[in-house]
């Protein structure tokens, strides 16, 4: 069963400005960037005078009234403006209970919004044009190739929606941002549960319940670490030479530049990741047509941990914690799957044994229960916990009759294909082993490779 309507989803396509355009672009970012603090500022002061909301036209007539310089941009870029200005007071608003606060900071620069049919259009010549506004010349280049990344065919510049220009601060280049209609994500059955066990190490181990069996898959995010490491090793010893240096020398600016270059080169091999490890959970979910996708509730954990009252982490693990990308992965996952997580309370998880009950102390990253000799992968337990109360509201004891199958996975395929073979992994898919346990395995001894759930 497909959705009634289209999804749409946003390609991001690098390219190359000339001259002239690069710096028309730059200029019209700070424009934006000043109208929007403009708008703000005027937006704050009738709070304080009024107490009232402006209407959408009010502050559209707020923001016409700023210095006519600011007003050099295109009509609908200063709409979008107040739009996404009236939209962050609603999102604000709307999450008071969290602690956030309405819209304050001032911007330098804000990306540039363009239409279809008015803020972009294809020209005769086969070139894409970007308006800056009224009298003012556009930005042309090339026509770029969109490709829809759920079917992987090729997007036609008819179907494109609204674009945005982008400036990377740290990879100092520029990317547009193309909205485009894509197939519609299945409709999934709420009723089918899957639960995922958040992680540092294993960003995601997801727990499902078949007719037969439990079945686990465990994503292994050791190269995020290892590309957080990398880069806040390569930060901090370039910051270090920058310390010797006079800011703003000529050599201050290299190593400056030095540290943009590692830290959007791990951006993006980063954000890759997040998509490779909800793209698995994603395909796990529908397959199963699960609606209803439990995450264990991590969120908040990486606030307030330096206090004394709350510290219980050394620096290194409060440095973990606080580049955690859990929240991007669940938002990727949301959006592949078209079903929003549900936090379900984790406390204990991966402490309980799901067999008997009983609540271990585990050591390392292997589950073995003292009471009833049950042993397994211990962020499986985690998952197969959390399924648990999803499923009945609290932590009950799993089926004897039905074997437990782990499956481990890495976020993103081996590169060089000697550590394929080394470790058994399947091309393109990252898969290294699959093992199997069931309770008679786990309480006697050791089984042989293939019929055990502990972690290789």
């Amino acid at each position: 069963m497909k959705r009634s309507s289209a999804d749409y989803r946003v390609a991001v396509v690098p390219v190359r400005l000339n001259g002239a355009s690069y710096t028309a672009a730059h200029q019209a970012c700070h424009r934006a960037a000043g109208l929007w603090n403009h708008t703000l500022a005027t937006l704050r002061t009738r709070w304080d005078e009024v107490k009232t909301d402006p209407t959408t036209k009010e502050l559209r007539h707020l923001a016409a009234a700023s210095d006519p310089d600011l007003q050099r941009l295109h009509a609908h870029t200063k709409q979008a403006i107040v739009d996404d200005l009236l939209d962050a007071v609603a999102t604000s608003r709307a999450n008071r209970g969290a602690g956030t606060r309405a819209p304050w900071r001032e911007k330098n620069y804000r990306p540039l919004s363009f239409t279809k049919g008015y803020g972009w259009r294809i020209t005769g010549d086969g070139r894409l044009n970007l308006s800056l506004g009224r009298n003012l010349p556009g930005i042309r280049l090339a026509l770029p190739a969109v490709t829809d990344s759920r079917t992987n065919h090729g997007v036609p510049a008819a179907d494109w929606g609204e674009i945005r220009l982008c400036w990377d601060r740290d990879g100092r280049s520029w990317s547009l941002h193309i909205s485009h209609r894509t197939a519609a994500t299945p409709v999934l059955d709420p009723a089918n549960i899957i639960a995922i066990d958040p992680g540092i190490i294993n960003p995601m181990t997801i727990a499902v319940e078949t007719p037969d069996a439990y079945e686990i898959t465990v994503i292994n995010g050791r190269a995020a670490r290892a590309i957080k490491h990398r880069r806040n090793n390569a930060v901090a010893d370039l910051h270090r030479l920058m310390s010797r240096c006079t800011k703003g020398s000529r050599q201050w600016r290299r190593y400056n530049q030095a540290a943009k270059h590692a830290r959007a080169h791990a951006n993006s091999s980063l954000r890759n990741i997040d998509h490779q490890v909800s793209r698995k959970a994603a395909d796990i979910a529908i397959t199963h047509n699960a609606g209803t996708i439990a995450v264990g509730d991590v969120r908040g954990i990486e606030k307030n941990t330096a206090k004394a009252e709350k510290r219980r982490f050394g620096k290194d693990q409060r440095r973990r914690l606080s580049q955690w990308s859990r929240g991007r992965q669940d938002h990727y996952l949301a959006h592949k799957t078209g079903s929003k997580p549900t936090y379900t309370n984790e406390s204990h998880s991966s402490k309980t044994c799901p067999a008997c009950l009983t609540r271990n102390a585990p050591s390392g990253r292997d589950y073995r229960c003292h009471h009833c000799g049950f042993t397994c992968h211990r962020d499986a337990v985690g998952a197969l916990n959390i399924l648990m109360r999803a499923t009945h509201g609290k932590y009950t004891p799993i089926d004897p009759d039905k074997t437990i199958r782990v499956l481990y996975l890495r976020a993103t395929p081996l590169r060089a294909a000697l550590s394929k073979a080394r470790n058994r992994a399947t091309p393109r898919t990252g898969c290294v082993a699959e093992n199997t346990v069931s309770h008679a395995a786990a309480a006697g001894p050791r089984a042989p490779a293939g019929e055990h759930s502990v972690a290789a």
